[in-house]
């Protein structure tokens, strides 16, 4: 998305924002995983991490564990600065290194949500099980400074004491039970699919800049030279640099392309050319009474090596 908005983009900031906030997300999500290897609790239990679903309920939960008590859900957060949370409304106000404050989203909010999403999960699998949920900072150098009453807030370095010491309810479920609800919840799993970006973050397709851009140099764009692409900058060469650009366009624009779009998004002289591209085992043709439209065969691996 970044490379492709023109320089000035009045939503250039919020999209660098979203990519450095989701960075920053997985590395937090990573640190508590590297963390939580070693968890090893005198009570049975399963660990189930990065879960979603999207079937009736869309759910989001950074870890998940199931006891024979309750589920324990942890939602991470890596947020760096000074954090204060505050009601009425509820908000988490950052102040970075640099003095500036932003207000953004509550987390508090955000895993209240997910444990009442889970609540209601249950109730249609006629699982009995309490669902409590914590919030966890990343690293130190998120400091909180005020939190609500009542809330609990764990940095990742003591969840896993924290848990090993957990004062668990009286047992609901026998070990084969524990285990098949396990299983339900894993053939529930659905992996998250955040695209199309575009429509998401209300930009119009016509705002996304076109054509092949070069694996090496990365803002460049590539001319289509007989049957290459040559970068116009550093001059590399790559006969197959177009795949990256669709795939792009199903991640940015829409999950279908036509054979009119193909050449109008890689910036192709002819349509013959972009029939040649598409006409590919890297995508499902599909035809409908008006016009054939391709689809990304998730089987087959176009991201870049």
């Amino acid at each position: 998305m970044l490379k492709r908005l023109p320089a000035y983009h009045p939503k250039k900031e919020q999209i660098e924002d979203l990519l450095k906030s989701s960075n920053a997300g997985f590395g937090g999500e990573e640190r508590l995983d590297q963390l939580m290897k070693n968890f090893n609790p005198d009570y049975p239990h399963l660990i189930i991490q990065d879960y979603s679903i999207s079937s009736h309920i869309e759910l989001q939960v950074d870890t998940i564990l199931l006891t024979q008590s309750c589920v324990i859900l942890l939602e991470v957060k890596n947020i760096s600065g000074r954090l204060r949370f505050t009601i009425n409304p509820s908000v988490l106000r950052q102040t970075t290194a640099s003095g500036v404050e932003r207000g953004l989203k509550s987390p508090l909010v955000q895993m209240e949500m997910a444990k009442w999403k889970f609540e209601t999960l249950l109730k249609s699998l006629n699982i009995s099980l309490p669902v409590q949920a914590f919030l966890v900072i990343a690293y130190p150098n998120q400091i909180v400074e005020d939190s609500p009453p009542g809330s609990v807030i764990w940095s990742a370095d003591e969840v896993m004491i924290r848990l090993q010491n957990f004062k668990l309810p009286p047992k609901i479920l026998s070990i084969d039970e524990l285990h098949r609800f396990g299983q339900q919840l894993l053939c529930l799993y659905a992996e998250f699919n955040p695209f199309p970006l575009a429509p998401k973050n209300n930009i119009h397709p016509s705002e996304i800049n076109i054509g092949v851009f070069c694996p090496e140099c990365k803002s460049s764009k590539m001319n289509k030279v007989k049957r290459t692409w040559m970068c116009e900058k550093c001059g590399l060469t790559n006969p197959e640099a177009h795949h990256q650009a669709i795939h792009e366009w199903f991640m940015l624009i829409k999950p279908s392309i036509t054979v009119a779009e193909c050449k109008n998004f890689l910036a192709l002289e002819y349509v013959s050319t972009a029939r040649r591209i598409l006409n590919n085992p890297l995508y499902k043709k599909v035809a409908d009474n008006k016009t054939k439209k391709y689809y990304l065969d998730m089987q087959v691996d176009i991201h870049e090596k």
